[in-house]
């Protein structure tokens, strides 16, 4: 048996981990000051981290909004089936006291 992932994502995630090592080495070891590569490093980091955030925030309002969706039609299937229970309850209840009332007026 294989440990091996044959995940899209796997492979993906590994491309991009490598392309951003590989990005962050060529930066390091470029002819500049290491201030000058650092502040680089950094201002690349902080808008990386600054479209993450957004990508991560649109896509759990997206999830958010799926959800909500998906509760409220399930909330609603749920109120019908409660109606249609209670009105066969309410009928076989009626039925059923008919039947007695019936059975005490012959007694």
């Amino acid at each position: 048996m294989s440990d091996r992932c044959d995940c899209a994502g796997a492979n993906l995630a590994s491309f991009l981990l490598g392309a951003v090592v590989g990005a962050a080495l060529g930066v390091m070891f470029a002819p500049a000051k290491g201030e000058t590569t650092r502040r680089k490093l950094r201002n690349w980091a902080d808008a990386e981290y600054e479209e993450q955030k957004e990508k991560i925030s649109d896509t759990a309002a997206e999830l958010k909004e799926k959800l909500t969706k998906h509760a409220n039609e399930v909330r609603e299937k749920i109120t019908e089936e409660a109606k249609d229970v209670k009105e066969k309850l309410t009928k076989e209840f009626n039925k059923r006291k008919e039947e007695l009332a019936e059975k005490f007026k012959k007694d």
